[in-house]
């Protein structure tokens, strides 16, 4: 199944060095929906992840020959998209991010939590369907810095290995496993505040 989709990319591929139009129409229909997702969870914003999503596609067809096949075609083009959509962000700056540290559970010096953190995963269950924890997670996702929420959103969104984020992002593997990390348990910590205020109503 990889081996019929690694041949249907190189064709593609191809096809889109030769500038065939139905080419480009394959590309958009295989991508659109994961690079508008990963768009939208940088920026933030449906019209500016529109505008970088056309960026996207428009930066694929103009440097198709440029690609050399070292890592599989999504991972080239997550790698455009994330550039694109951070260069979109640091170019207007309306909004700002809180400090992930602001939020962080205190650790003792062997690593240990100093407080003890709630199970929250029975409830999280309990709560699946409801509308107002899935605005609560995607707001604590917005609320991530950028370095955090990219790693976040390719590794436990998309679904991608530390490798392959780590290959889209220029980072070692470590470093990817360091700021997922940080990620899950900022937002731990904010689905255990949330829920700890649920209760209490």
């Amino acid at each position: 199944m990889a081996s019929e989709r690694l041949l249907d990319d190189n064709v593609l591929l191809e096809e889109l060095r030769v500038g065939n139009p139905e080419a480009v129409e394959a590309l958009f229909d295989r991508f659109h929906g994961k690079i508008y997702g990963l768009a939208m969870s940088i920026v933030k914003n449906e019209s500016d992840a529109e505008e970088a999503v056309q960026d996207v596609f428009m930066t694929v067809v103009r440097k198709a020959h440029t690609f050399k096949g070292n890592s599989a075609l999504y991972s080239w083009i997550y790698r455009i998209c994330v550039n694109t959509c951070l260069m979109r962000l640091r170019g207007k700056r309306r909004h700002e991010t809180v400090s992930i540290e602001e939020f962080m559970p205190m650790f003792t010096e062997d690593g240990m939590h100093a407080s003890p953190i709630d199970d929250w995963s029975k409830e999280v269950e309990r709560k699946a369907l409801d509308k107002e924890l899935g605005r609560m997670i995607r707001k604590s996702t917005e609320n991530l810095s950028e370095k955090y929420r990219v790693v976040f959103v390719l590794s436990d969104v998309e679904g991608l290995s530390n490798e392959e984020t780590a290959k889209i992002l220029g980072l070692t593997v470590p470093a990817v496993k360091s700021r997922l990390h940080r990620a899950r348990l900022y937002m731990r910590e904010q689905l255990s505040r949330y829920l700890s205020e649920g209760k209490s109503h």
